[in-house]
């Protein structure tokens, strides 16, 4: 009997693991996927582009404005009524050029006025000379009279002076950029008749930030600056002129937490002019003999990916601080030679199997044909 028993509990234990058994095993049929074939549209297409090589300029971009390196205002030291104006803007003059002619009537009347007291008191003081030459009059009466006539004599120079002042001539040569008078107004020692600048001699004054202060103190020897006019493409092209730096302000304002780098044009020719907005390259490296690529190419984080030929993956490089112009970077050496993704980038991930986008554009227009045909 208790044979039996023994039996019974055996069987009861096997049947509950053949129970458990059979239930796992229909549940691995159960679940288990069929392994599905990728299908191409699923692929993402991407554009591929190979470095070239070339060269790489380092620089900084601040925008400045054109100033002739010294404008000089013409100021009449008489006051009175302009009677000729031949000042135009824009006319080149050689220094003592006339460019006002004051009324010099009235200034001609002084004048007259102080010749005729010098005469008279030189010819008292010639008089008084001789008597006391002759011992007939004293001292006193000899210095009063010469004094009179030295004095009279000051007068008379000064109205010349004032008279020859009515004639309002180019103290430099140079160019007039404003002549913002005309025949009939008053001229008077508080406005100019007339502002030169001397052309060939043009200066860009930058306002640099701060943290650029060592690079052009230290480096200056090595900078080299572009200057460049931004024109319209449809009419003409940019104007380009390389530039020298002149002078870099020794302190930072403590206001714009910048200082003053003055930049002088080299050759600014006929295309540069005071007050034109003009963008100031500054270049301190460059990469000679390297691997280029656009900027496109790079996610925001830096980084970009490759192709890998082999098995026709996107492989991620991560992103660094690689030198850059603005337009491309310089790639590491060892991916010289290798295809970088430059569109379809932001939607694939490292290892993930890619498609050309020429191949799925044909493949694309191959089944729209395809499509077209059936129906009919």
């Amino acid at each position: 009997m208790t044979k039996i028993i023994r039996n019974n509990k055996i069987m009861r234990y096997l049947i509950f693991i053949i129970a458990i058994v059979f239930f796992v095993f229909i549940t691995i049929l159960v679940t288990r996927k069929k392994p599905v074939e990728e299908k191409p549209d699923a692929v993402p297409a991407v554009v591929l582009q190979k470095p070239l090589n070339g060269t790489l300029v380092e620089s900084i971009t601040i925008s400045g404005y054109v100033e002739a390196d010294a404008m000089i205002p013409v100021v009449p030291f008489v006051s009175g009524t302009i009677t000729e104006y031949p000042a135009r803007a824009g006319m080149f003059v050689e220094k003592d050029t006339l460019l006002a002619k004051i009324d010099d009537e009235p200034f001609r009347q002084q004048m007259l006025q102080a010749q005729a007291a010098y005469f008279a008191a030189q010819s008292t003081f010639e008089r008084i000379e001789k008597l006391f030459k002759a011992g007939s009059t004293t001292q006193q009466n000899y210095d009063s009279a010469k004094a009179q006539a030295d004095a009279s004599k000051a007068q008379y120079d000064l109205a010349q002076l004032q008279m020859n002042y009515t004639e309002v001539r180019a103290t430099v040569a140079g160019t007039i950029l404003i002549a913002g008078q005309a025949v009939g107004e008053v001229a008077s020692q508080t406005q100019p008749v007339a502002v030169l600048a001397d052309l060939s001699n043009q200066v860009v004054r930058l306002n640099v930030p701060e943290k650029y202060f060592d690079l052009f103190t230290l480096e200056k020897e090595n900078l080299t600056v572009k200057v460049t006019r931004p024109a319209e493409k449809d009419m003409y092209e940019d104007a380009v002129t390389s530039a020298t730096i002149e002078n870099i302000a020794p302190y930072i304002s403590p206001q714009s937490k910048n200082f003053v780098v003055v930049c002088h044009l080299d050759e600014p020719g006929e295309r540069f002019r005071p007050g034109m907005f003009v963008k100031v390259q500054v270049a301190y490296k460059t990469y000679e003999n390297v691997p280029l690529i656009s900027l496109k190419a790079r996610k925001m984080d830096g980084s970009f990916y490759i192709y890998n030929e082999s098995d026709g993956t996107a492989r991620f490089v991560e992103g660094s601080d690689f030198p850059n112009d603005g337009e491309n970077f310089i790639l590491p050496e060892k991916y010289r030679n290798s295809y970088i993704i430059m569109d379809g980038q932001n939607f694939v991930f490292d290892g993930q199997k890619v498609r050309l986008f020429d191949e799925a554009l044909n493949e694309a227009q191959a089944g729209a044909q395809a499509g077209t045909v059936s129906s009919k």
